[in-house]
């Protein structure tokens, strides 16, 4: 038999109310949530096939560094894992590359449900913009931040003989791409909150005194201790935050 309570809670989950909106967003939520997961294993097990070309790629700054001063190219490892480990990060971070799609596509539904324009047309500019961020910042860290640091480090230690490892330089490398890649998804960050209306440009501007100490502290945990790596990353972060005062304040209007 039906009880009382069991037919007051049907009844709030067949209106409009705010109990069935929670409940629709967090199934949303978790299928995407599945989907994001599904693509990050299919872009692994993708990438799996060209590790070792990918990381060919990724170590082609420090390589062709090596080279210039006459030095032996070549990387060494001290782990017998350690070529196993080195192929299957590589693996998993370019299945992350290609697992951002849905990732924007999982924001944009957590947002979605407080944001007036929620045509197909939004939904493709969101992700579009999504991707196209985080490619800009992967560009950014691979073209200009990573040969500065590697050339800079270099000629720090140009006394000694070098053993980089595989390892070590993996773990820098995708350390920086991810930090530039992700942090570049900032203007649209605050494009999201704006519209929701959790914070404003006039609140931003108030924040950026704040914004320059973070921006500095992170790019002292990402960089080697030099400062012109650091001043790298942390002005494009600034500019991103700027760039993101602006869109607040265009959304707010």
């Amino acid at each position: 038999m039906t009880t009382e309570s069991e037919i007051e809670l049907e009844a709030d989950l067949e209106d409009d109310s705010p109990l069935r909106k929670l409940l629709a967003g967090v199934d949303r939520a978790r299928k995407l949530t599945v989907w994001s997961l599904l693509a990050l294993a299919v872009g692994t097990s993708l990438s799996w096939n060209w590790s070792q070309e990918i990381f060919e790629v990724l170590s082609r700054p420090l390589t062709a560094a090596l080279a210039l001063r006459g030095q032996d190219p070549r990387l060494a490892f001290t782990g017998l894992t350690d070529p196993f480990v080195l192929y299957f990060t590589v693996s998993l971070s370019t299945g992350l590359v290609f697992a951002i799609p849905a990732l924007a596509l999982q924001l944009y539904v957590v947002v979605a449900p407080r944001i007036r324009l929620r045509s197909a047309i939004t939904i493709a500019a969101f992700v579009l913009s999504a991707c196209a961020l985080f490619l800009a910042g992967l560009g950014f860290a691979y073209f200009i931040l990573i040969p500065f640091a590697v050339s800079y480090l270099l000629d720090v230690g140009k006394e000694f003989t070098h053993a980089i490892t595989i390892r070590d330089f993996l773990r820098f490398t995708v350390r920086l791409l991810l930090a530039m890649g992700l942090g570049a998804q900032l203007p649209l960050i605050i494009l999201s909150a704006a519209r929701v209306g959790l914070i404003n440009a006039r609140g931003l501007l108030r924040w950026f005194p704040y914004a320059i100490l973070v921006a500095f502290v992170i790019a002292a945990m990402l960089t080697p201790p030099d400062g012109m790596s650091q001043f790298l990353v942390a002005v494009p972060l600034l500019a991103l935050y700027l760039v993101g005062v602006v869109v607040a304040a265009i959304a707010g209007r």
